[in-house]
């Protein structure tokens, strides 16, 4: 037994030392609501699990205690919850050896705010005047908090009064009037500092003060009504009353005014109330003691502004929605509620009434109606209609269908929806928007689509979008045109055959079947064996006299049946000069013989021309009649002079002040327009100059210019029958625009696709721009400037042949360039590519402005890209249909506004300047993807702007700074300021070759 004792004490020994505390918990100061920690760690932590007593007792873990590794964590110590002693107990689970640590507690600091409360006496009804009062702060803490008081927010002293810290009291031994006031108290400790949640007001009656027994309440009330005013006071011995208005220094009491009753009782009755009756009323209590007590109160006439008289929402179904009702402005505040056909819109329910608003739990198609807002107060009631109207989403009535349109005549296509409220329909051609300014189209209110006249090039994919607030439908319509059977162009009625000559009269035709043409002389008659038709044309292998005559070209297929053209023709012998006038010299008073003979069948007529008038040559007679000419003559001669002298005097005098009125604006020289019309240069116009020359150089000048263009047209014939008409591209100011394939206009290749722009108008002045354009394209010769290939003008319509990019037009290239449609395989631009497109329409313009020719048309419609990033400046001009929106009639003439200076709209003032802007512009489209500048502004607000200087584009996203501060450039208001083509290509030329620029 004794063995067994020791062993036990050994055991007992070797568990003492295997491992001890290596911090133990102490007891700390806390603070209520602060974090704290008790500590706790043995020497050996393997194989030991911790676990906390407190007062004795298992702790459990919760959110505000818990043990945190072995430390017992607190995040808000509670005095107490955490009252009492916490314990550590750490066991090994190998050995079953456990340990506890002394025990540790928590000195907890706190501090409670509390109210003041009337100690003595016990009830504020027994407080009486010189009997002691005792006031007691509820704050409580530990350590014990030392107290403060405070009067009407000043600190009382102990020297003043009589205050016991320990009690926290304060005590008046003998309480008066005087004493009355707001009291409250502080404390602090260890813990903080607080003061009393809640004050104590002292008020010691002093029955000689006067006290308020009734207060005058402020009234709202009619114009003309009755208003009463009480008020009372009461003392010992009975208090004096006075009324004051406003500001008035004379009591109310002293002098009545008409109208004003001042009652035994101390109310002030006013029988009719005015304007001049409003304003505040001071009631003024006096009594034997004391300060005077004023009471007030406001009288105001009753008034309620009115509401705006209706509104409309449009809302989607199955949405919750909230309407505002703002009430008018009124004294009193007015009631406002809602109704619905005469009825409250209830409280609850799921449309019903919060506040002022009207809540729709959700929108039902039933909602759709008229709601009325009212507000209402003694001044009158008010109403404010309310149009609801319940969005659905459109269902289809008549959808888009693919239609086969006839040529030539009206055409529809449907685009019908049903819908509440009437769904709005916009149209699409080819994906661009179908607008109401374009005269080809007309789109009716039941969203049906009207093509005018429909064209070949009608041909498309058309789609209608009709949506409201509730949804939106789309459908499309494939249009197939069914082309008229015509002729291409038509025959010329009269046509003239060079005797001798082989010669090929044209006539073609299309329709909707390819047609057979056919020639038959007029009468019936067989055509001679020499004549012979080629697909369609007359062919003369060597004409006859007995070949004129009337000709019918006949074109028919099975569908359309024929038509017919008669061409009259007749046999001649071109003119031809035997004898032409040469320079003569000769002295003043003689006689000068110019010679001139011509051969011709019929025999041509000869007549001179001096100064573009036709010489009215006569026989001579005597000769006092040749005197007579030559001083009428000689007069006319010196006349003319004066004439031309007062001219040229005036043109100077008029282009001075011109210089004068524009300052320095730089403007640089130029010659010739691309869209015809009179250039500036140096102030004054082309067309003066011109007429100066003409003057001094006349005869020399009209000759070489003669026999150039004569040359030039030969060089650049090219046979009509080698065109092939692929599509039509469009309609411009001049005709039709087409491309065509050429065969063996370029040596390299057999056909050539080239852009053919056909002269279709009788207008003089077009007539006279086609010609200038064609001899500017003629002799310009860029790699950014497209060539002239060829002209056709043995026969109307004249055609002008021109380069083409496979693909088209630079607008419609940076349009699919953004395209979100899947069926599009667009490919992103690059801004490296974006300012190598600007920099080619430069250097081409830069080529076009040194030759001193302006564009005016400049613009990324007008332009031509193919798939290797190679851009042309080029002049399709489709401005009657396929760009008909960016064009904009002003002053009976289309011009393309949003690309042009405000100089060239309102002067008609056309120079490289302008060309600048517009060139900008066109930087503008290539950087925002083709996108219509100014699209936000319709054309005559872009007038307006444009005449304000108030006009700019927006910077495009993405667009580097260098780029826009150059289109700012551009648009500079002075022409002066403007760049020229050569510093913009400058410019260009030195940004970074990487894409960020």
């Amino acid at each position: 037994m004794f063995a067994v004792g020791v062993i036990f004490l050994q055991v007992l020994s070797i568990q003492a030392v295997s491992f001890h505390f290596t911090k133990e918990p102490k007891s700390q100061d806390a603070l209520h609501g602060r974090s704290a920690m008790l500590r706790c760690e043995v020497s050996d932590p393997t194989d030991i699990t911790y676990r906390w007593l407190h007062e004795g007792q298992r702790l459990e873990n919760d959110d505000r205690r818990f043990q945190e590794s072995s430390n017992l964590k607190f995040t808000a110590v509670d005095r107490q919850l955490d009252a009492g002693s916490f314990e550590c107990v750490a066991e090994k689970t190998v050995t079953g050896e456990i340990l506890y640590s002394t025990n540790a507690s928590f000195n907890i600091k706190w501090l409670e705010s509390g109210g003041v409360t009337l100690k003595e006496p016990t009830s504020e009804g027994d407080i009486e005047s010189s009997a002691p009062v005792t006031l007691r702060c509820h704050i409580d803490g530990h350590p014990r908090p030392t107290c403060q008081w405070f009067k009407d927010g000043v600190k009382l002293t102990e020297k003043s009064h009589q205050i016991n810290n320990k009690e926290r009291t304060l005590t008046f031994k003998s309480a008066s009037p005087d004493d009355n006031g707001l009291y409250y108290c502080c404390a602090k400790n260890a813990a903080g500092h607080v003061c009393s949640n809640s004050n104590f007001t002292l008020n010691i009656i002093d029955k000689s003060f006067p006290r308020p027994v009734v207060t005058p309440e402020s009234q709202v009330v009619l114009k003309n009504e009755e208003a009463a005013l009480h008020c009372q006071f009461t003392a010992e011995p009975a208090p004096t009353l006075e009324w004051y208005h406003e500001n008035d220094v004379t009591c109310l009491n002293c002098f009545l005014p008409h109208s004003v009753v001042l009652l035994s009782n101390g109310t002030l009755l006013i029988t009719q109330v005015k304007p001049r009756n409003t304003g505040t009323y001071k009631c003024v209590g006096r009594g034997l003691r004391g300060s005077h007590v004023t009471l007030e109160a406001s009288l105001l006439i009753a008034e309620i502004e009115d509401m705006v008289p209706k509104m409309s929402k449009v809302f989607t179904a199955d949405t919750l929605q909230r309407v505002a009702c703002r009430p008018p402005r009124g004294r009193p505040e007015p009631e406002v509620w809602w109704e619905r056909g005469g009825e409250r819109v209830p409280t609850e329910g799921r449309v019903y009434q919060d506040d002022r608003d009207l809540v729709f739990s959700p929108t039902e198609g039933g909602d759709s109606g008229i709601f009325t807002c009212v507000a209402q107060n003694k001044a009158g009631r008010r109403t404010q209609e309310f149009t609801f109207t319940v969005a659905t989403p459109p269902v289809w009535v008549t959808k888009p269908q693919d239609s086969y349109l006839e040529e030539g005549k009206p055409g529809y296509l449907h685009c019908h929806a049903q819908a509440d409220p009437e769904p709005e329909v916009t149209w699409y051609r080819n994906s661009i928007m179908i607008t109401p300014e374009d005269s080809r189209f007309k789109l009716f209110n039941n969203g049906t689509l009207r093509i005018n006249n429909v064209e070949v090039y009608d041909g498309q994919l058309y789609s209608c979008e009709t949506k409201t607030a509730g949804g939106r439908l789309s459908g499309q319509a494939k249009v197939t045109v069914l082309e008229k059977l015509k002729f291409t162009p038509n025959p010329q009625p009269v046509q003239c055959l060079e005797l001798d000559n082989e010669i090929t009269i044209q006539c073609s035709a299309k329709g909707r079947e390819s047609p057979t043409v056919r020639w038959t002389k007029a009468d019936g008659g067989e055509l001679p064996p020499h004549v012979e038709q080629r697909n369609g044309q007359l062919h003369f292998t060597k004409v006859t006299r007995s070949d004129a005559g009337n000709y019918t070209c006949i074109a028919s297929n099975s569908l359309q049946g024929e038509i017919r053209a008669l061409v009259t023709l007749t046999v001649a012998v071109y003119i031809e000069f035997k004898v032409e006038p040469e320079y003569t010299t000769v002295y003043q008073g003689h006689t000068a013989v110019l010679h001139c003979q011509a051969t011709g069948d019929p025999e041509p007529h000869i007549h001179w021309m001096d100064k573009d008038k036709k010489l009215d040559i006569k026989t001579p007679g005597a000769p006092y009649k040749m005197i007579q000419t030559i001083g009428l003559s000689v007069g006319a001669a010196v006349a003319y002079i004066i004439v031309v002298l007062g001219l040229m005097f005036y043109c100077k005098k008029r282009r001075n002040a011109k210089r004068l009125q524009k300052g320095q604006d730089g403007e640089e020289p130029e010659m010739e327009c691309l869209n015809g019309g009179a250039v500036q240069q140096n102030g004054h116009t082309t067309a003066e100059i011109q007429e100066e020359v003409a003057l001094t150089n006349m005869g020399t000048m009209a000759t070489t210019e003669k026999r150039h263009s004569h040359v030039n047209n030969d060089k650049l014939h090219f046979p009509r029958a080698n065109l092939q008409t692929i599509t039509t591209l469009g309609k411009g100011e001049f005709g039709e625009v087409l491309l065509c394939k050429a065969k063996g206009i370029e040596e390299s290749e057999e056909e050539t696709v080239v852009l053919v722009k056909s002269l279709q108008t009788r207008d003089e002045q077009l007539q006279l721009d086609f010609r200038r354009e064609a001899e500017m394209f003629a002799k310009l010769s860029h790699p950014n400037v497209v060539r002239l290939l060829g002209l056709c003008r043995e026969a109307e319509p004249h055609y002008m042949i021109l380069e083409y990019y496979d693909l088209g037009d630079l607008k419609q290239f940076l349009r699919i360039s953004k395209s979100k449609d899947d069926k599009i395989k667009s490919q992103p631009i690059s801004t490296k590519t974006k300012v190598s497109i600007c920099a080619q329409v430069a250097r081409g313009m830069e080529h076009l402005s040194n030759h001193r020719f302006v564009h005016k048309d400049l613009a990324a419609r007008n332009c031509l890209i193919n798939s290797q990033r190679r851009v042309k400046v080029s002049s399709l001009s489709l401005s009657k249909d396929v760009y008909n929106s960016e064009y904009y009639h002003y002053r009976q003439a289309w011009i393309p506004l949003r690309w042009l200076p405000s100089e060239s709209v309102f002067e008609d003032d056309f120079s490289t300047k302008s060309d600048v802007w517009a060139f900008g512009v066109l930087m503008w489209e290539v950087f925002s993807h083709g996108e219509m500048p100014y699209t936000k502004l319709s054309d005559d607000e872009t007038l307006e702007a444009l005449q304000g200087g108030k006009l700019k584009l927006p910077v495009p996203d993405g667009c580097p700074s260098k780029i826009y501060k150059l289109m700012a450039r551009c648009w500079a208001l002075s022409l002066k300021e403007r760049p020229s083509f050569t510093e913009i290509v400058h410019a260009l030329g030195e940004l970074p070759s990487d894409s960020k620029v």
